[in-house]
């Protein structure tokens, strides 16, 4: 996510030269934006293994959109690229959008491209698809949740056997035939 069209295209390019083979053999799915209200109604709909931002934006800040993005990719490394490196901003940053990493701009390729790959398998070595299904799983999870509170919760009994606290009214009394 930036602002600036020119600086996507270059993010586009390094990333995309990323091999499979550094991702558990997956390829990159890139997807770039220069409006954070749209990025965030993409996040409301798609799952996302990594998200980025440029700090400083007109309509709002690359903190708030990565802020803003926790509330529907709550597990999602999150990344600032920016040229604006002021110390007390960072730790700002780092803290409230829960920040993975901060790449200062202009970076250089090689150091992003090993960035990204480092974020992306570092959940145990599992590749950028996997983390993405989970992310998926996680998502709608969350979804379920919003639908039906308590769905996804396993309520067991003293026992430890599972509790289905089905509400039914049943009248054990009654002849079957």
């Amino acid at each position: 996510m930036d602002d600036e069209t020119n600086v996507l295209n270059a993010l586009r390019r390094a990333l995309a030269s990323i091999p499979a083979s550094r991702l558990g053999g997956e390829e990159l799915l890139i997807e770039m934006f220069t409006d954070p209200r749209t990025a965030l109604e993409r996040c409301e709909a798609v799952p996302f293994s990594l998200l980025m931002s440029d700090f400083r934006m007109p309509e709002m800040s690359g903190v708030e959109f990565l802020a803003r993005s926790i509330a529907s990719q709550p597990h999602v490394p999150r990344v600032i690229v920016s040229g604006f490196a002021d110390r007390d901003a960072i730790i700002a940053a780092i803290n409230e959008a829960q920040l993975t990493r901060f790449i200062e701009k202009p970076w250089n390729d090689a150091e992003l491209k090993s960035a990204v790959v480092t974020i992306l398998t570092a959940t145990d070595g599992r590749s950028a698809s996997s983390f993405a299904s989970e992310a998926s799983a996680r998502h709608e999870m969350d979804r379920l949740e919003l639908e039906d509170p308590g769905i996804t919760e396993v309520k067991r009994n003293p026992d430890g056997s599972i509790n289905l606290d089905l509400d039914l009214d049943l009248d054990l009394d009654q002849d079957l035939d």
